[in-house]
Parts: structure tokens; C-alpha cells; sequence
């Protein structure tokens, strides 16, 4: 395969189909891990569902949700970007 060939017909689309898978997948380790985390804490009695529901993060609980919010928007949006760029991105995290 050349380097301008395209796995699905075009340069855009290959972009798209790459941010989704990347998206995807997040979500899918994201979703899963907290699955098996609030199992685990409920069997202990560890946790209230019902008030994990109702929380509203302030403080550093907060900030972290927006750094890694940040980062996640970068991962999966930065997927449309061109290779250098994305290599570059890489590399500063």
C-alpha cells in the first residue's frame, strides 16, 4: 500500500473511522472499569449507589475531571489531525 492510499476511499473518512474506533474504545475501557469498581465497592458496602448519582465533584476531585476530560477530547478529536501531528501530541504527553 502507497503511502497516499486510503483504507476506506478517502483521506477524511480513514480520519473519521479512526476518531470513532478511538472513541470506542474509551468509552468501552471507561464504561467497563467502572462497572467492576462500583460492583466491588457496593458488595463492600463501600459505596451508595444512589448517592454516587447525586454527586456534584467540587475542588481537586473537579479540576482532575476537567484535566481528563481535556485529554480525552484531544485523543479522540486529535485522531482527525494529520500523522506528524498526532505523533507530536504523542510524544508531549
Amino acid at each position: 500500500m502507497s503511502k497516499t492510499d486510503n483504507y476506506l476511499g478517502s483521506k477524511r473518512l480513514d480520519d473519521i473511522a479512526r476518531m470513532v474506533t478511538e472513541l470506542a474504545s474509551e468509552v468501552w475501557i471507561l464504561r467497563d472499569r467502572n462497572l467492576v469498581l462500583e460492583h466491588l465497592l457496593a458488595e463492600k458496602g463501600t459505596i451508595d449507589l444512589d448517592k454516587l448519582e447525586e454527586l456534584h465533584p467540587q475542588g481537586e476531585l473537579r479540576e482532575r475531571i476537567h484535566a481528563e476530560r481535556t485529554a480525552f477530547v484531544r485523543r479522540v478529536f486529535g485522531a482527525v489531525l494529520d500523522q506528524d501531528t498526532r505523533v507530536e501530541a504523542a510524544l508531549d504527553r
